[in-house]
């Protein structure tokens, strides 16, 4: 089982992996730099092989946002059945209403340690 987090800061790949270990061991997560790379990542995966248990993404991304990495996602037959969840910066209620509207969960991108724990546990609940 692995995840894919959509993200640049390698702060906060790396925190999410270490506590995502102590969280669910049998989960990996890999990172991707931005939605174009997923996607390339996505239409390289062979026959055969699983496409990621859950995807996380963040609003603020280069290249393509957050919401237009959604939108393609949720509008493709295959990639629209992986489970999405968003990393927001701050709770924002018209955001969070657009983003379950697609399906997708979000969660307020965490600022200390405690709060990363909760965050691997709701991604761990994500993909169930």
């Amino acid at each position: 089982m692995y995840f894919i987090y959509v993200s640049s800061d390698p702060d906060a790949i790396e925190l999410l992996e270490e506590v995502l270990s102590r969280v669910d061991k049998k989960k990996l997560l890999l990172a991707v730099p931005n939605g174009y790379d997923l996607i390339h990542f996505l239409q390289n995966v062979k026959r055969g092989e699983a496409y990621p248990d859950l995807i996380i993404l963040t609003s603020n991304m280069s290249r393509l946002s957050g919401r237009e990495l959604l939108e393609l996602l949720k509008t493709d037959d295959i990639y629209r059945l992986i489970p999405v969840v968003m990393f927001l910066p701050e709770s924002n209620i018209e955001e969070e209403k657009f983003f379950s509207g697609l399906g997708t969960e979000t969660i307020v991108t965490p600022n200390i340690p405690k709060d990363w724990v909760s965050a691997a546990q709701k991604l761990c609940a994500a993909c169930v």
